[in-house]
């Protein structure tokens, strides 16, 4: 049997498989994590055939990222082209949204805010405790945006970072439960994407702030 086509024999081929291909087309990342548990066990038993079959049929990626309790799964868009991938199905991170995600990685693992929990508490450390670098966040979201600088304000702000958060739900960067999030292992996609940006976010905020007063 084609090697590529060998998890379609698996006992839960039939129940899973349908899950699955929709999830990973769609851009979510697969974790084993409460309604994640059974499909994420699906491609952990069958992930060398299950990856020859998106290469072979559709020209992407399966990859996975993580190890042990925090291993997830995923299609690798970026690594190549989308292939036969339909286009309503096709799945981009706006850059304003990148830009959020590069902000909430600052504050909890490079700043160490841990106990950020809401999309409110986000907010407002955006607005209230970050002033030295506000100026640069503003402008390099406008830029994002292609809006003027002008345009943005708190309020505008405020609702690019609550639909972004909104976005890490759908793709399984972070999970809610009420207005409480928690931030899942496939989070640590971004750094490895844009470590060079994250690691510098600092200097490139306040590069942003320097060409807006010069």
């Amino acid at each position: 049997m084609n090697e590529a086509l060998k998890f379609l024999i698996h006992e839960d081929a039939a129940r899973l498989f349908s899950k699955v291909d929709y999830a990973l087309k769609n851009g979510i990342h697969i974790q084993d994590y409460r309604t994640q548990t059974e499909i994420f066990g699906f491609i952990n038993e069958n992930f060398q055939s299950m990856r020859l079959y998106y290469q072979e049929y559709f020209g992407i990626v399966l990859d996975q990222g993580g190890e042990t309790v925090e291993k997830y799964f995923f299609i690798d868009f970026m690594a190549q082209s989308r292939g036969g991938i339909p286009d309503d199905n096709r799945h981009f991170l706006p850059n304003e949204y990148v830009i959020i995600g590069f902000l909430l990685f600052k504050v909890i693992y490079i700043d160490g805010y841990i106990e950020l929990n809401t999309v409110s508490r986000f907010q407002r450390m955006v607005r209230l405790d970050y002033e030295e670098l506000k100026p640069g966040i503003y402008r390099i979201l406008a830029k994002a945006r292609r809006d003027k600088n002008t345009q943005m304000d708190d309020e505008r702000v405020d609702k690019i970072i609550a639909d972004a958060m909104d976005e890490f739900r759908k793709i399984g960067w972070i999970v809610f439960e009420g207005e409480v999030f928690d931030v899942m292992p496939s989070f640590q996609r971004l750094p490895k994407i844009y470590g060079d940006y994250i690691n510098n976010i600092e200097s490139w905020l306040k590069e942003e702030k320097n060409e807006k007063l010069s």
